[in-house]
C-alpha cells in the first residue's frame, strides 16, 4: 500500500453537513491531463470531499508512468491510499500500447486508490475470490482482486471508505462471491460505510461455454427497451446480478446514489469473445456487431453506503468515451 499527505491542510469543505463522494473508472489513467481537469474544475467533481478510484496505474508506461492516484492527490491537495490488484506482465490492452508510445513499464502496478480532503486513518486490503489463471492467461495480468477499506478522519463525523473492482471474466455467481466476501469482511464495522466500485455487473456470465451465444442473443435480439431495462438496472429482474442481494443482506442501500444511467458504452472490438472470431466471419457480421454495440449501454459503476441517513447520487456526462477522460462515465453522490 501506498500513502501521501497534502503539504498544507486542504480546505474546509463545501457543506460539512453532507459529504460529497466521487467515484471514476479512470481507465488506468491514461488521459492523465484530462481526468485532472475534470476533477479540479467540473461543476459536479471539483467540491467532492473524498474520490474513489479504480483502475488507477503505478508505473505503467500507457500511463506516462505516473502514480496516478499519488498526482491526482496532488493535483487536489488531498490525502491518498493506493493499493495493488495486479502487476502487468505486458503494456496493456486495446488502446494501451498506442498510449505507452513506445515506453518500457517502470513498476508495471494497476489498482485501487483514494483521494479525501481528511486524513486517511488505519487502512486494509481485503482480498477477494479470484480466477488467478484465468487472469494471467487472458491478459498477462498476475495478483489478485482486492477492496481497498480506510477509515477517513472526518471531524466528528468519522466513516469508513471501501473501493473495489469486481472480476469481469467470470459470471454473476463469481461476483456474488466476491461480494459475500467483502460483506462478510465489514460485517463487525459499526462506523458508517461507504462503498464504490466498478462492480461490473454487466447481467452477462462469461467465462463458461454458453456465454458468448447467450450474450449474442440477448445483445441482437432482445427488444429494445427489455435491453435498456437489463443493463440499466442489473439490481432488477431475471437476470439481475446476485450481488446486490449480498449487499442487502448486509444492510447497504443503493438506490438512492443511482439514477439508472449507463456508465460504459460497449466496444466489441475489446472483447475477446469477437476477437477471437476468424477474420472473415467477423468482416461478415461487423454491421449487425455494430448494431448491437449501440445497444450495449451497461450499468457497471456503483455506490452503496450503511449507516448514513439519506443522500442521493447521479451519473456525470459528457467525460466518458473513446477519446475522453475515460471510457466510464464518473459518478457523484452526497451522503448525509
Amino acid at each position: 500500500m501506498r500513502r501521501s499527505s497534502p503539504e498544507a491542510a486542504p480546505a474546509s469543505p463545501r457543506d460539512p453537513a453532507r459529504l460529497a463522494v466521487v467515484h471514476w473508472n479512470v481507465e488506468h489513467g491514461n488521459r492523465f491531463e484530462a481526468i485532472a481537469a475534470a476533477l479540479t474544475t467540473h461543476a459536479d467533481l471539483r467540491d467532492a470531499d473524498l474520490v474513489l478510484l479504480n483502475e488507477a496505474d503505478v508505473g505503467m508506461a500507457r500511463s506516462g508512468n505516473r502514480d496516478v492516484a499519488a498526482d491526482l492527490g496532488r493535483a487536489l491537495g488531498f490525502h491518498t491510499a493506493w493499493a495493488p490488484l495486479f502487476l502487468e506482465t505486458t503494456s496493456g490492452r486495446d488502446d494501451d500500447p498506442a498510449s505507452a508510445g513506445g515506453r518500457e513499464n517502470e513498476e508495471a502496478l494497476f489498482g485501487l486508490g483514494m483521494l479525501s480532503r481528511f486524513p486517511i486513518g488505519a487502512a486494509r486490503v481485503i482480498e477477494l475470490p479470484s480466477p488467478q489463471a484465468l487472469t494471467f492467461d487472458g491478459q498477462g495480468m498476475y495478483g489478485r482482486y482486492i477492496a481497498l477499506a480506510a477509515a477517513i478522519e472526518r471531524p466528528g463525523a468519522p466513516f469508513v471508505a471501501v473501493t473495489t473492482h469486481l472480476d469481469v471474466h467470470r459470471t454473476r455467481a463469481h461476483r456474488a462471491d466476491q461480494m459475500r466476501a467483502l460483506m462478510e469482511s465489514l460485517r463487525a464495522e459499526r462506523r458508517p460505510i461507504v462503498l464504490a466500485g466498478d462492480f461490473n455487473t454487466s447481467t452477462f456470465d462469461r467465462g463458461v461455454w454458453h456465454s458468448r451465444l447467450l450474450g449474442a442473443v440477448a445483445l441482437i435480439l432482445w427488444p429494445g427497451g427489455a435491453l435498456t431495462r437489463r443493463l440499466s438496472r442489473p439490481d432488477r429482474g431475471p437476470v439481475r446480478e446476485p450481488l446486490f442481494d449480498e449487499l442487502r443482506r448486509a444492510g447497504f442501500e443503493w438506490e438512492r446514489f443511482c439514477d439508472g444511467e449507463p456508465t460504459l458504452r460497449l466496444r466489441f472490438e475489446r472483447l475477446d469473445e469477437v476477437r477471437s472470431l476468424p477474420k472473415p466471419l467477423r468482416a461478415a457480421a461487423w454491421r449487425v456487431l455494430e448494431w448491437a454495440e449501440r445497444r450495449g449501454r451497461l450499468r457497471l459503476d456503483w455506490f452503496a453506503a450503511r449507516g448514513f441517513q439519506g443522500g442521493s447520487g447521479f451519473t456525470v456526462r459528457g467525460l466518458d468515451g473513446p477519446g475522453r477522460a475515460s471510457d466510464h462515465a464518473p459518478l457523484a453522490a452526497q451522503f448525509v
